[in-house]
């Protein structure tokens, strides 16, 4: 029997391990939209207006009997090509083209927010504010209960840092992380997110300053569970808060400089080369000439509501203005609407709720009272005002607010009907209630409630969405609104026709993984590289799920799933820390080593790949090395009790009596805290002979 028989049996440990913690979630940053006059149920649901379907006996046993793809997969497909300097949207030319011709609303634009949300160094912001609120904010840390890390900011001299803490009991310091970062992502009007540059990608930290409230706190992305320092840049978040990067063109959070600072002049004109040459009218979009719905559109593509699904085929930079919103990302209303409860960037859902909107027969869009020129902060109160006027001014809509009461809100409109309010889903954040209503209900805490219903927001306004993955996505909608009895009551019935909608199969791997339904589970990871090929948790989910499976056949397709992932992303930690663990237990520990190096520069939370390179040089004879690059493991995972272990006895064989008691009064906090060192993904695939 070869050494790679032998090992191939621990392959299912190996997959195993890392499946515990592989769970496909529907994107944490969507943004989407919707309307109050709304009170028909989505189509094709089944549904009534006040209930939704009712699951069948047994939705599982239903799903079970599902007849799958069996169709092998097809690796042969071309890789798509990255151009020298990176992959830009063609036609588009940059604000930058219309600045001779614009030069006064290019000015005016440049102090926007809008101008400003997209990635900056640091070095560009004010340094005596930058310096301000890290210092202040160095004296108290943010905790994250359920993990029990802690964190805050540090400045050292114009170094900036976010660290991170576990503590034990009576304040002890069990574990620390000082993370250097270099970029800020949004205006600052708000708040900042921290990011880090490792390799070629961006790394976000847990830490977030919320400008308006004057507090450090939680990312939102980070509010459940805490991803640490693991979460990248990806395409979804710059789309929102950027002009077009110059990207590649096979993974989707590598980002070429110069970084877009913000949004830009195409975003809501569309490609502007033609028109830059010519001059022509013709040859760009004003929103202004659009239709009401079409404008609307033109805002929702990053001010949307939080249950949206991405059409197949499309990607996070191909809306065009012009278009119908729900043809590039299904915007999905929820109903009923909570009018008392908000989230951060439903502006356009929470307007077309408003008897002003609808008075308006369609009529009101976003700009009837914003200049997307200029800052809503540079207004006036009273800019607001005439605008409620310029409609509020015939006989009967006399405000018949009491005169005291107004009087104590300086008398302005927009103070009384849509107040500004702490969004239940960034709770720092306060922002204005675009639900424009009479007497507007006290504020309501806490989380928005499971919806009953879901509808397109198209469908909303009159203009039906349609399309094949349709009733798909809207199954990966309501799973992800809470409401996964109503994705159960309709799942088999819409499998059977197996709609082209990614995020279905997404919301399946995660229902079947947590399940432990490992063959449905499999046979959906197939599904979505049906429709999705080129997707990075595709790959890597299938590549995991089939090594679980512990067959020469399943070896050989996680391999090919890891080659594809390789070939579009050359640099992706997981992609070649995967590999090179399973060229490790396959006993060809040679082509493993250049594998976990590459991860270990690729990674910042690459642990596993730093453990390889342990043993390796521990196996050399090299232990100033294999030390160096166990702390470093230990510093990702400061509980494991391999890692721990192993330092011990390498402390101890070294006579290193200062780090021995160290270790040795770390483990023992540790234990006490109730942060008991236990084994993690981090070592358990490690053979039995290289323990």
């Amino acid at each position: 029997m070869t050494a790679a028989q032998q090992a191939r049996p621990g392959l299912r440990a190996l997959a195993t391990a890392w499946l515990v913690s592989l769970v496909v979630l529907a994107p944490a940053c969507r943004r989407r939209g919707a309307r109050q006059p709304v009170v028909t149920p989505a189509p094709g649901s089944g549904a009534s207006a006040d209930a939704g379907p009712v699951p069948p006996s047994n939705p599982a046993a239903a799903l079970a009997a599902l007849t799958w793809d069996a169709r092998p997969l097809d690796w042969t497909r071309p890789i798509p090509s990255t151009p020298p300097g990176g992959l830009a949207e063609a036609g588009y030319v940059g604000s930058a083209a219309c600045a001779p011709c614009h030069a006064e609303l290019t000015a005016m634009y440049a102090r926007h927010s809008m101008a400003r949300s997209g990635l900056r160094p640091l070095a560009s912001l004010d340094q005596r504010w930058l310096a301000e609120i890290f210092d202040a904010g160095m004296k108290t840390w943010v905790r994250h209960q359920a993990s029990g890390y802690g964190y805050r900011p540090v400045r050292r001299g114009k170094a900036y840092f976010i660290e991170e803490q576990l503590l034990g009991d009576y304040g002890v310091v069990l574990h620390s992380w000082l993370q250097p970062v270099t970029h800020t992502l949004s205006a600052g009007g708000y708040g900042l997110a921290f990011y880090f540059r490792h390799g070629d990608r961006l790394h976000h930290t847990p830490l977030d300053y919320f400008a308006r409230a004057r507090r450090w706190g939680l990312d939102p992305a980070a509010s459940r569970s805490n991803p640490r320092f693991q979460t990248r840049l990806g395409d979804q978040c710059i789309s929102c808060h950027a002009d077009y990067p110059l990207r590649s063109a096979g993974a989707g959070d590598v980002f070429y400089d110069p970084l877009p600072t913000g949004i830009g002049c195409e975003r809501c004109h569309g490609p502007g080369q033609r028109h830059s040459s010519t001059g022509a009218v013709a040859d760009i979009v004003n929103p202004a000439r659009l239709s009401p719905l079409r404008q609307l559109d033109t805002c929702t593509q990053c001010h949307q509501s939080s249950f949206a699904k991405q059409r197949a085929g499309r990607h996070d930079f191909s809306f065009r203005p012009g278009e119908r919103a729900d043809d590039f990302r299904v915007n999905y209303l929820a109903e009923p609407a909570e009018p008392d409860r908000l989230i951060l960037l439903a502006h356009p859902e929470r307007m077309v709720r408003s008897a002003c909107y609808t008075g308006s027969a369609g009529r009101l869009t976003c700009t009837s009272c914003h200049d997307p020129h200029k800052s809503s902060f540079e207004q006036p109160p009273k800019h607001w005002d005439d605008k409620c006027t310029a409609c509020h001014q015939a006989p009967g809509h006399t405000c018949t607010g009491d005169p005291a009461a107004r009087a104590a809100r300086q008398d302005h409109c927009v103070v009384c009907h849509m107040r500004p309010l702490a969004a239940s889903d960034v709770p720092l954040v306060e922002i204005t209630d675009h639900w424009i209503q009479r007497r507007p209900p006290p504020l309501r805490p806490g989380r928005r409630e499971p919806p009953r219903r879901l509808v397109p927001w198209s469908t909303a306004l009159g203009d039906p969405a349609t399309g094949a993955d349709l009733a798909g996505l809207e199954l990966a909608a309501y799973a992800d609104a809470g409401r996964e009895d109503e994705a159960l009551a309709r799942a088999a019935a819409v499998l059977a026709t197996w709609p082209p909608a990614p995020e279905l199969y997404e919301w399946l791997v995660g229902y079947f993984g947590r399940a432990g339904d490992r063959a449905s589970r499999s046979r959906a990871q197939a599904a979505l590289l049906r429709v999705a090929p080129d997707g990075r948790s595709a790959l890597l989910g299938y590549a995991r799920g089939q090594l679980d499976q512990g067959t020469p056949a399943g070896h050989a397709e996680a391999l090919h799933a890891l080659d594809r992932l390789l070939a579009l992303s050359p640099d992706d930690a997981g992609a070649l820390e995967t590999k090179a663990m399973v060229l490790f237990r396959d006993g060809d520990v040679t082509a493993a080593r250049p594998l976990f190096e590459q991860a270990a520069a690729a990674g910042p939370s690459a642990a596993a790949a730093r453990v390889g390179l342990a043993v390796l040089e521990l196996r050399a004879g090299q232990r100033a090395p294999a030390l160096r690059w166990l702390e470093e493991a230990r510093r990702i995972e400061p509980t494991d009790d391999w890692l721990l272990d192993k330092l011990q006895r390498l402390y101890d064989e070294a006579k290193d009596s200062r780090r021995t008691l160290a270790l040795a009064q770390l483990r023992n906090d540790l234990s006490r805290s109730g942060r008991k060192p236990g084994p993690t993904d981090a070592t358990r695939w490690l053979p039995a002979a290289w323990r």
